[in-house]
């Protein structure tokens, strides 16, 4: 969703980087980069209270005096018997470049990881999860292609995605 993303003061912050998978309007095939994110100064009113991770990733988007504007959307991989979660940042613009890697989508898409224990936490991303991430990317291009194209419908907060075997070769 569009600006949901809360503002936190900046001067407080931590700021270290997350890889995510990056699909480019440069770059012909995806790649991993290393996205900065803010973490939360604790609560010291609240003990209890988990600092959460908030990611920059206005620094991997390029056309930005054409389209402002980031939204987000969370997919959840059922693949055999485990769960994955991961959250999608992409720009709506008729004046985006077309993405290097599919020519159905405009402009750069950026994935990352959510955490298994807080949904609300972005984690680092495994060097495995590649193959999940590219079958995550592919699934989604059809729901991006009517966001972002004629159809202009909206984005779902939440995609699942049911592929009935697990990913060979992860833990």
């Amino acid at each position: 969703m569009v600006n949901n993303r809360p503002k936190v003061n900046v001067s407080q912050c931590t700021v270290k980087p997350l890889r995510s998978r990056h699909f480019s309007t440069a770059h012909q095939a995806p790649r991993f980069a290393s996205t900065p994110t803010q973490i939360e100064p604790p609560n010291p009113h609240n003990p209890n209270y988990k600092p959460k991770r908030r990611p920059l990733v206005e620094a991997h988007f390029s056309d930005e005096a054409r389209q402002a504007f980031i939204h987000d959307f969370l997919v959840q991989l059922k693949h055999g018997r485990k769960v994955s979660r991961f959250c999608v940042f992409l720009k709506r613009g008729k004046a985006l470049s077309p993405n290097a890697h599919t020519n159905i989508v405009a402009g750069d898409v950026i994935i990352m990881r959510v955490g298994q224990k807080d949904p609300e936490t972005l984690v680092n991303m495994r060097p495995t999860d590649r193959a999940m991430v590219d079958y995550v990317f592919a699934a989604c291009l059809h729901r991006i292609f009517r966001f972002q194209g004629p159809q202009r419908t909206l984005l779902p907060k939440e995609l699942i995605i049911v592929r009935p075997r697990a990913f060979p070769g992860l833990p």
